[in-house]
């Protein structure tokens, strides 16, 4: 007989026996839940002095860039001692020779043409003064010739003389009269020759103001003081006109082009508005820099290369005056004077060209700011920015707020928050309102 069937029955009976004894005694007693507490970072609201900034960023150019083109030809014969690319220069160096070999010829045979010219107008004086001296002459011999002729016709009227003598004085006088014609027709020619020789000089002396120019050409010197960023030529080497021979960047100053999101300057205005910034402002860049200038806002550029950072005074010259169609920024341009100067008691390198830098902008500090970190700023599903509160009771309180500019990590806010009361750090998880919170007090904001 198989009894295997009958081995389930045992457990079966204790599983019974045991709910029956766990129930016979009733319900047990109800135990009380704790109420669900939060920790979260708590800090004290507090007005402060708040310094108004905005920062951008740009790459160093130089404020002046001049390019040596070659103006004439040849082989250049001399380079200025160490230029090379990276060296510096000073105002009126000069930077490089040119052969001037045939350049000073040309001026010397323009000066010989010119002599020429002065030869020429020298021997029309001489051929002047000759003429008027033979129409002197001309003209007594004529006076001569003329009397002759009366006296001769007086006697061939008194029937004293013969028709062949007056002839022949007739004939003298009318060759006197055309001697003197031709020797006035010479002298008519001389303003004429006189004007023809003189526009050959003048002709003459351009050529030698053009051969001197392009001798005076064959030597580049730096127009300020600079360094070089490109040097095109080697000694020995021939360059034709139009060739670039270098570029010389100026080493007085700098510019960078700091770009900046439109909203900074929002916050630069509030030194003019207080804490109040209507969120519809616009920026009117004409007349940005003037806005810039009459609110004592400071510029600087900071440099950081190989864990030193350097601080350069910066004068704001002008907007760019456009929205850059990719980023959405804002041009303004900033002058460093004496970039290369560097400064060893402060740890400030030299500022090249080509850096990266951030352009700072700093206003005067406003007094009795409310900010709060951007941290605690929340945006709800309405697109209403909100903070977390811890209320009077310990508990978590969802407020919404007004908000102002970002400065850095910090947002300013306008309206809806308090001098005094709490506020949440953290963010609550859960998000419930009115569950009990454990402050842990962060310090609060310091000006």
């Amino acid at each position: 007989m198989n009894l295997r069937p009958l081995l389930i029955l045992p457990p079966l009976v204790l599983g019974v026996a045991g709910f029956l004894w766990m129930t016979r005694g009733g319900e047990p007693p109800a135990r009380s839940q704790p109420e669900a507490e939060l920790a979260v970072r708590v800090m004290p609201l507090t007005a402060a002095p708040l310094v108004p900034f905005a920062e951008g960023y740009g790459r160093v150019i130089p404020a002046h860039s001049w390019s040596a083109v070659s103006e004439v030809q040849g082989r250049i014969v001399s380079l200025a001692e160490g230029l090379a690319e990276g060296s510096f220069v000073e105002a009126g160096d000069p930077i490089l020779q040119v052969d001037r070999t045939d350049y000073e010829l040309s001026v010397q045979k323009t000066q010989a043409n010119i002599a020429a010219a002065q030869a020429t107008l020298a021997e029309l004086d001489r051929q002047e003064a000759n003429a008027r001296r033979n129409l002197e002459i001309e003209q007594r011999t004529l006076d001569v010739a003329q009397t002759e002729y009366q006296r001769v016709k007086s006697l061939a009227d008194r029937g004293a003389g013969t028709q062949a003598a007056l002839n022949t004085a007739e004939k003298a006088l009318f060759a006197q009269q055309n001697a003197i014609t031709n020797v006035t027709n010479t002298l008519a020619l001389f303003p004429a020759q006189r004007a023809s020789a003189e526009a050959t000089l003048a002709v003459r002396r351009a050529e030698l103001a053009e051969a001197q120019r392009a001798l005076d050409k064959t030597t580049i010197t730096a127009p300020f003081r600079g360094r070089v960023d490109v040097l095109n030529v080697e000694q020995d080497q021939f360059v034709r006109t139009g060739d670039t021979l270098l570029t010389l960047d100026s080493a007085d100053a700098v510019e960078v082009v700091g770009e900046f999101a439109p909203r900074a300057f929002r916050a630069m205005a509030l030194t003019a508005l207080g804490r109040r910034m209507p969120p519809d402002m616009l920026v009117d860049t004409s007349r940005m820099v003037a806005l810039i200038r009459q609110l004592d806002i400071r510029a600087e550029v900071v440099l950081e290369i190989a864990g030193v950072t350097g601080s350069y005074p910066a004068e704001i010259q002008r907007l760019r005056g456009t929205i850059d169609s990719e980023t959405g920024t804002m041009g303004l341009v900033v002058r460093v004077d004496d970039p290369y100067l560097a400064n060893g008691a402060i740890a400030r390198p030299p500022l090249h060209v080509g850096s990266f830098v951030t352009v700072r902008l700093t206003a005067p500090a406003v007094q009795d700011v409310l900010a709060v970190p951007r941290t605690a700023v929340h945006i709800g599903d309405d697109g209403q920015p909100f903070v977390y509160l811890m209320d009077a009771d310990g508990r978590l309180e969802r407020r919404t707020v007004g908000i102002g500019p970002e400065l850095g990590a910090l947002q300013v806010i306008r309206d809806g928050l308090s001098v005094g009361e709490t506020l949440v750090l953290s963010t609550p998880t859960p998000p419930i309102p009115g569950i009990r919170l454990v402050p842990v007090t962060a310090p609060a904001r310091s000006g």
